[in-house]
């Protein structure tokens, strides 16, 4: 048994990649695509028709896989940041199950390699890759990447790192969460990750801070921001663009090509 430990060690040491050298192939198939969008969950996405874009790159990300139309949406990939406290391991075993329930079979998953055991202990029928925090850019997701302060850090880098010529965000408002409370286009009472977390007694620090202008939630969104700055210049670099598709975003790091042809008639 110490003998099997010690060749495990010796093999990570020699190679500490190697858990992410399968998303070469996930470069491969995701890199045909001429547009790529990244669906979050702010409360915008109510009033938008999310499924028009369902022939192209779409990476949903976090609890989007509530959205009614998930099935017509037809993400091609899943993005999940890594869990960190209050989450537990209770927790997270319940929210992705209810995940495995209803996102498309065929959507394989992108997840932090600090879950894998619980992924491969829930997720057992469907394909996942694996990535890890403590990188910068260049983007290489057969390495450490960025350490993101939100899930959409990492769908950003997905597509950059698959040189998507165009990217769009919808959902992604960030520019209202020092302003109003504490909400996205799914209801947390329904099962949701703070469903969950409510059901296991777990207090939603977001949920308790005082409005407007908390002074610790614009120290993150200042780190954020930052984030979203360098991965635009980065973009550049490479020739890529990104836009912020929303119509009801102010969210203006990336420029704006709001769709409002998207909004629903009723």
């Amino acid at each position: 048994m110490i003998t099997k430990i010690k060749r495990r060690i010796k093999r990570v040491i020699k190679n500490p990649n190697k858990l992410y050298q399968s998303n070469v192939e996930l470069k491969r198939t995701l890199s045909g695509y001429k547009q790529a969008v990244v669906l979050g969950s702010s409360s915008s996405i109510n009033k938008l028709n999310v499924s028009l874009f369902s022939d192209d790159l779409v990476i949903s990300v976090g609890n989007f896989f509530e959205h009614p139309n998930i099935d017509n949406i037809k993400p091609k990939i899943h993005v999940f940041a890594a869990s960190h406290a209050p989450i537990t391991r209770e927790v997270l075993e319940s929210w992705w199950q209810r995940c495995d329930k209803i996102l498309p079979k065929e959507t394989p998953l992108l997840i932090e390699k600090r879950d894998k055991l619980v992924a491969e202990s829930v997720f057992t029928d469907r394909k996942i890759y694996y990535y890890s925090y403590g990188g910068n850019v260049p983007v290489d997701f057969t390495k450490p990447i960025m350490s993101p302060w939100s899930v959409t850090i990492v769908a950003l880098q997905l597509a950059i790192y698959c040189e998507v010529p165009k990217t769009g965000i919808l959902g992604v408002n960030h520019d209202w969460q020092c302003l109003q409370p504490y909400t996205h286009f799914y209801d947390h009472n329904k099962p949701s990750l703070e469903y969950y977390l409510h059901r296991a007694g777990i207090e939603i620090s977001y949920e308790k801070q005082k409005q407007p202008f908390p002074k610790e939630r614009l120290y993150r969104e200042y780190e954020l921001y930052q984030q979203y700055e360098l991965l635009k210049r980065e973009s550049e670099r490479l020739g890529l663009k990104i836009y912020n598709y929303d119509p009801f975003s102010h969210f203006d790091v990336f420029s704006f090509e709001k769709k409002n042809d998207m909004i629903k008639s009723n």
